[in-house]
């Protein structure tokens, strides 16, 4: 029965997530959405953060998985490089009317001695970094690379965060350009012409 609460009460937050933002949305609401008392609410989760933690993880890994396959999908290691790119700074931070912005409106205002979501972030940096690897792994050249790809996943990461911000203030017009400019860093290869827009889920 709790399990079944909890999805109920995750359904109804997230419609006011997208509708609203993290920082509108109030407790109160989400209760009255999912059809239950404000007191009621605080039995299943003792936070609106962790009410968005349970509705952002499974919204998050699907789109990672989809992209990762379209990334696997391209031919080259510089396209490789650039879809992951786009994906993470454009697509994901876009898909779904914005929705990621929730996260960030969220942990900026997490207190400071509120323990980190580490386990999810090491999880996030891995399924980053695992196409980054592959991407690096079968670029042209020496193998020997000076390129250390858990912290180059972990950098691209924390970009999502200010791309994700852009996206809601409409500034989409540089993201080919820096992942065309950052996949030529990376791979040491000359800079390529944009690759053709498309969202997750369709590959370029």
């Amino acid at each position: 029965m709790k399990h079944g609460k909890q999805e109920l009460i995750a359904k109804a937050a997230r419609t006011l997530f997208q509708q609203q933002g993290f920082t509108a949305t109030k407790m109160t609401q989400i209760a009255s959405a999912a059809g239950m008392t404000a007191a009621n609410l605080y039995v299943y989760f003792d936070s609106k953060l962790a009410i968005l933690s349970e509705v952002y993880r499974p919204w998050l890994r699907p789109q990672l998985a989809t992209l990762s396959a379209e990334v696997r999908a391209q031919e080259s290691a510089e396209r490789r490089l650039r879809r992951l790119l786009v994906g993470c700074w454009r697509d994901i931070p876009g898909a779904d009317a914005n929705f990621a912005n929730a996260l960030i409106d969220a942990l900026a205002q997490r207190h400071a001695r509120t323990a980190p979501a580490s386990a999810f972030l090491n999880e996030v940096e891995v399924a980053v970094g695992t196409p980054l690897r592959e991407c690096i792994d079968m670029r042209d050249g020496p193998r020997g690379s000076r390129v250390d790809e858990a912290m180059l996943s972990r950098l691209i990461w924390m970009a999502f965060d200010g791309f994700v911000i852009n996206q809601r203030l409409g500034d989409v017009r540089d993201v080919e350009a820096v992942a065309s400019l950052i996949a030529a860093l990376v791979l040491d290869a000359p800079l390529s012409a944009p690759l053709p827009r498309t969202g997750i889920g369709v590959a370029a």
